[in-house]
């Protein structure tokens, strides 16, 4: 009689799998047998050489990087190797407000209105700095210094300068002669009180 009999079952597969792991842990965690492996993987020449090129290779590396981080501190301690010498940068002193007047003049009679209104307007602010108790500073706002200003017995001349100055800078519009000459009159203004 011929019997049915199955050929694989899930007890069977789970033992099987079992046995297939520990083996493979086995000899995943078993001692390394040395006199099985051959002496040498690579001359030993080869090695140093590798382990010297790699450690060059890093080495040229972390000094790019470092050089690249450190270039901005250096080329200001090194001075231009054209033969050029570093002068210091001149808007660290304030021009005067005889300066700012003669620019003024100069670029009107060059019939740049534009920049003689706005030498006009450094000249009030510089003027402000030296005669009354506002110090220039360099953030400050038009819209601060009108408020500022206010305290001030006569203020209209140096709000004519500052309204001026804003369409200057933020309206980009150009300034005509008459204008000019309106910012003049406000500055012989601010001169003669």
């Amino acid at each position: 009689m011929a019997g049915s009999f199955e050929k694989t079952s899930i007890g069977w597969q789970l033992r099987l799998m079992q046995q297939r792991v520990s083996e493979w842990l086995e000899r995943l965690f078993a001692p390394v047998d040395r006199a099985r492996l051959p002496n040498e993987i690579l001359p030993e020449w080869l090695l140093r050489l590798l382990f010297w090129v790699i450690a060059g290779a890093m080495l040229g590396w972390l000094s790019w990087q470092l050089y690249t981080f450190l270039r901005p501190y250096l080329s200001a301690l090194v001075p231009s190797q054209q033969g050029q010498v570093v002068q210091p940068d001149r808007t660290d002193r304030p021009l005067t407000v005889a300066e700012w007047l003669r620019r003024s003049r100069t670029f009107a009679q060059q019939g740049d209105y534009r920049e003689a209104s706005r030498a006009l307007y450094m000249a009030a602010l510089q003027r402000l700095n030296d005669t009354e108790p506002i110090p220039h500073e360099p953030s400050r706002t038009n819209g601060e210094y009108l408020q500022i200003i206010q305290t001030l017995p006569r203020s209209a001349p140096y709000r004519v300068l500052i309204r001026t100055h804003e369409q200057l800078c933020f309206d980009n519009a150009e300034i005509s002669a008459d204008e000019f000459d309106r910012c003049q009159r406000a500055y012989q203004d601010i001169e003669t009180a």
